[in-house]
Formats: structure tokens, sequence, C-alpha cells
């Protein structure tokens, strides 16, 4: 896995010129789509984990819940996740985010859409993200006040969580679905829940992990979840054709009305949404390395490298920006490509400040490494 992630940097280094003048004003499509989408054939052969895994009945799948309680649990930015901890510590919902952007972008297009450098900062300093965990009750004296890197194996196996009914009966509760239809979105559910225990048996305990191995541990988790992405898509594919038109409709993306026209931003005009990403992620980036420097005070000898990692981190920043600004499509398809473009993006990210965030760490002595520790808390 480590290995296809190195050879993934490398195809994306010779795509995109990080010294080229024309970096700061990105061109959303042309990053992403033009960085992203030749990878996804290519990786296609390797992305798939085997399937193995329990038929269970029809009617399970098909079992809904209650209109109120299904709208009450479908509210985006609920603590705990539908599936349990599917995806990186940094961003436990990732899986689930995956899957909603592709059936109800309505609800999870902005939430998924605004990932990006707050993943691999807050995996850096170990924080945890304070909008995906707003509330946090120690119920032990050895609890961790920050917690965000605090994975236990308890934490690990748990799966009381997990709904292995969902995305399927969101689906079934609004679709009036024939027996055949039935029986493929039952694959779908399969393929969501081979994915989830494929990303929840990769969870590992982090916490005597430093900085740069909790970093790599994100890219090999981005890599399993992307895998899921990709296991998705014949399943969902197969469920997609046999709909409708009007059932069809139902996964289509609204446009807010008040959303600016989509050649907004090329007239001159400032996107809101393109904005906050862009804020989003260039001050992750800046204030990451702002806290490193305040936490570890680098001596001369180590600025240079510091600096080399500040100037990493901005220009993977900048080319995170590039997702918030491209359309969301009304195929499910494509935007479970479009998940796939993001996750790869955020994976080549995460390794490039890995190998600028390996060479700073190994010039740190030992009381600087300790100070590094106490970033995010």
């Amino acid at each position: 896995m480590r290995a296809r992630a190195a050879i993934v940097a490398g195809l994306l280094v010779a795509v995109v010129p990080l010294d080229s003048p024309a970096q700061a004003q990105l061109s959303p499509q042309g990053i992403i789509g033009g960085v992203t989408r030749p990878l996804r054939q290519m990786l296609g052969h390797f992305g798939h984990f085997p399937r193995s895994y329990r038929h269970r009945s029809s009617s399970g799948a098909r079992a809904a819940a209650p209109a109120a309680a299904l709208a009450d649990r479908d509210a985006p930015g609920a603590v705990k996740s539908r599936l349990g901890r599917a995806g990186p510590v940094a961003w436990v919902t990732a899986y689930e985010e995956v899957l909603g952007f592709a059936f109800w972008p309505d609800n999870y297009g902005a939430q998924f859409r605004s990932r990006g450098f707050d993943v691999i900062a807050d995996t850096i300093t170990g924080r945890s993200n304070r909008m995906r965990a707003p509330t946090r009750v120690a119920t032990t004296g050895a609890a961790r006040s920050d917690g965000g890197n605090d994975v236990s194996a308890e934490q690990c196996n748990d799966a009381s969580s997990a709904d292995d009914k969902w995305p399927a009966s969101r689906i079934a509760q609004v679709l009036q679905l024939s027996d055949a239809q039935h029986g493929l979105l039952d694959r779908v559910q399969l393929a969501a829940n081979d994915a989830v225990k494929t990303i929840q048996s990769n969870c590992h305990q982090l916490n005597d992990l430093s900085p740069p191995d909790r970093l790599r541990e994100l890219v090999q988790t981005l890599w399993v979840v992307r895998d899921g992405d990709i296991a998705m898509r014949v399943p969902l594919k197969d469920f997609y054709e046999s709909l409708t038109s009007a059932q069809r409709n139902s996964f289509a993306f609204q446009q807010p009305q008040n959303a600016s026209p989509p050649d907004d931003k090329a007239q001159g005009g400032e996107n809101k949404q393109y904005q906050a990403c862009a804020a989003q992620n260039i001050g992750s980036a800046e204030g990451l390395v702002k806290e490193i420097e305040m936490k570890v005070r680098p001596d001369k000898t180590q600025a240079a490298s510091l600096e080399n990692l500040h100037k990493v981190s901005s220009d993977m920043a900048k080319l995170l920006i590039a997702s918030c600004a491209q359309p969301i499509t009304a195929d499910p398809l494509a935007r479970l490509d479009s998940a796939s473009d993001q996750i790869t993006a955020m994976n080549y990210a995460a390794s490039s400040v890995q190998i600028a965030l390996d060479d700073f760490y190994s010039r740190l002595s030992q009381t600087q490494k300790t100070r590094f520790e106490a970033t995010g808390r």
C-alpha cells in the first residue's frame, strides 16, 4: 500500500509543477481533474480489496426507520458516524461522507468538499477536529485531554455504532423499489459494509507514534477509504441504471437558489464557498507551521528545513482548494468519481508534506521533539 502511495506521488510530481508561477492562481478544473483522473483507471487495478462477506436477507436492507428519526440521523455534522470509525483519526466520518456525497449532495456536499488540509494538520498535531467532535467528556482518569491521537484497541474494534443497513435503509424509504431493484440495492449495501470492515481493520493505535508516523498512517487509511470508493462503483452503477427517470431525480443535486452563477468567479466575482474553502486550507497550512515554530523554536540550522515544510504545506493547501470550486454533478456515479479524485488529491498532499516533515523532524533534538508533541494541546 505504501509502495503504491510512493508511485502515485511520483506520478503526480510529474503532473503538478509546484514551483510554477501560475500555481498561485490554480485552475480547479485543470488541477484536480488533470491530476487525479488519469490515475483513477491505473489505480483501479490495485484498489479493490477481497470481498468476502456473508449475504444477509434483503428484508434487513429494506427495514426503514421512522421518517422523523431518519431526518434527525441524516443531519450533516453529527458527532457519531452511522458507519462507526470508518476513516482516519482526524476524519472518522470519511467513508460516510463519500457515500453521502454520492447519494445526497444537498446534505453532504458542503461537508465533504470542505475536507482538505485541516485533516493533514490535525493528524500532524494530534488534534481532534472540533467540528466532528464538538463535545468530549472524559469518563476515566486516564483520558487524554486532546484525544486527537489517543486511539485504543477497544476503539478500533468497536463496531457498536455502525449501521449495517445504511445507506440502503434511507434509499428504500425514499424510493418505491421493485424486487429486482431491492436486490441490486442489497449489493450496494454489501459493498458499503465490506468497505467499512476493511477500513476499520486498518485502524491502529496512534498513542506512541511520532507526527511523521501519524501522517504515514493517514496516507495508508485514505488509500483504504479510496478503495472502498472504487469498490462501490459497480454495484452503484448497476443499481442506478435500474432506476426510472423519476427515481433518479431523487439523487439529483439541487443547486441552492442563492448560489453564485457557475462563471461568477471567472468574471471576477468572488464565490463565497470558494473563499471559505480557500481560507480554511490556507489557514490550516499557515497555522500548522506557525504552531510548530512556536512550540519547537528551531535554531538557524533547522530554519531552512522548516521553511521548506512551510512552502510544501502552502503549495498543497492551494492544490486542495481546487475541489471546492468544481461544480457538483447531477449523476451519483460522477460524484463518486469526484470523491475519489478529492481523496487522491488529499493523499498526494499528505505524502508530499510527509517528505518535508520527515526531514524537519529528523533534525530536531529530543527536547524539541517533546515540545513538538505538545502541539495541538
